[in-house]
């Protein structure tokens, strides 16, 4: 009991510590960019008409890195190095991108490189839990599907960062969630979870503002991305336990953490090809661009967004042990579709 008292104390703590440095932070450096004319350009696809920065990635980075130092020298705080690294090199590449605008053929480059790195952690999806009637799968296979599943989680995260409070909630979602289930089972990793979301929610609040505005940029969403798509193919991997497995299949499961942005992504995909457009321009045909074309607030639309992807994971957790796999999935497109056409279409 006591020692469980002092793990939601530390939880706690840390929670607070994050949120007040990433506060601060990231005043302190939307104020240096601002002094320094480093402004996010006002355009045709921009959702902002005042002066905003594209420093927030910077600031949760530097946030959590702090806070991860703290964590490290008073605690048993243990982090993968090689997801770290992988992690690291992801929010590099968009410090390099905010600043220089690297383009996406090198970008995509350094995202399967940083996907290598990963790979050197150990972990891969190496299953596939059924789906499909497939189980254990070769190695050259697993590697080719965990660096295409890192690719798409990082760019499906850096895709759907265009309304204000958007990304951060999905990725809170994801973090809260993935986080519970993970520190059941690998209580070194207990106190990243905290720090992630209080740095998250001290963004968040300077990222609502009216006046001075700060943005994820790539900075935030490739590192975010790069973090969730760890997480993701640290779950797939079958030599971790989960405590989930008894509730839900761990390939659904995932996906369902990540309905909103892979959705998105995929739709953005295909109505560019069928326009004969690279699937890479960027543009207003998203999901969340037609909630904010159809009047909604910034706030409203990614608050909307987040309530129904929640039910979603909601719904398939409390039925998937009576109604299996393939009712689910049926279940969760008739949801989706029902959603399109009530709140987007």
């Amino acid at each position: 009991m006591i020692l469980f008292n002092s793990t939601i104390i530390s939880l706690l703590l840390f929670l607070i510590l994050a949120s007040f440095v990433s506060y601060f932070l990231n005043k302190y450096i939307y104020s240096v960019f601002s002094k320094n004319k480093i402004i996010d350009p006002i355009n045709s696809r921009s959702s902002h008409r005042s002066k905003a920065t594209r420093s927030g990635g910077l600031s949760v980075f530097l946030s959590i890195c702090l806070c991860l130092a703290i964590a490290g020298s008073i605690t048993n705080l243990e982090l993968q190095p090689y997801g770290f690294l992988s992690v690291l090199f992801m929010a590099l590449t968009g410090i390099a991108d905010d600043f220089f605008n690297v383009r996406y053929r090198e970008k995509f480059f350094l995202q399967i490189f940083a996907g290598i790195i990963l790979l050197q952690s150990g972990y891969s999806i190496n299953s596939f839990y059924g789906i499909f009637g497939v189980f254990d799968i070769p190695e050259w296979l697993s590697i080719f599907v965990t660096l295409f599943v890192f690719i798409v989680i990082v760019n499906a995260i850096n895709l759907i960062d265009g309304l204000d409070g958007l990304a951060s909630l999905i990725s809170l979602k994801f973090l809260i969630v993935m986080g519970g289930i993970i520190m059941v089972g690998a209580s070194e990793m207990l106190l990243f979870f905290p720090i992630i979301i209080g740095a998250l929610l001290g963004f968040l609040l300077h990222n609502f503002s009216s006046i001075k505005k700060v943005f994820l940029g790539d900075t935030g969403s490739l590192f975010i991305g790069a973090t969730m798509a760890f997480f993701v193919i640290y779950v797939l991997d079958s030599s971790n336990q989960i405590v989930t497995d008894t509730y839900i299949s761990r390939p659904l499961f995932c996906v369902l953490l990540l309905i909103y942005p892979l959705t998105d992504t995929l739709r953005a995909i295909v109505l560019r090809s069928y326009k004969n457009q690279s699937p890479f321009v960027a543009d207003r045909i998203h999901l969340h661009h037609r909630l904010a074309d159809k009047g909604y607030e910034h706030w409203a639309a990614s608050l909307l967004i987040f309530i129904l992807s929640v039910s979603l994971l909601a719904f398939n957790l409390l039925f998937f042990q009576y109604i299996g796999l393939v009712a689910c999935i049926a279940s969760t497109i008739s949801l989706m579709l029902t959603y399109f056409y009530l709140f987007f279409k």
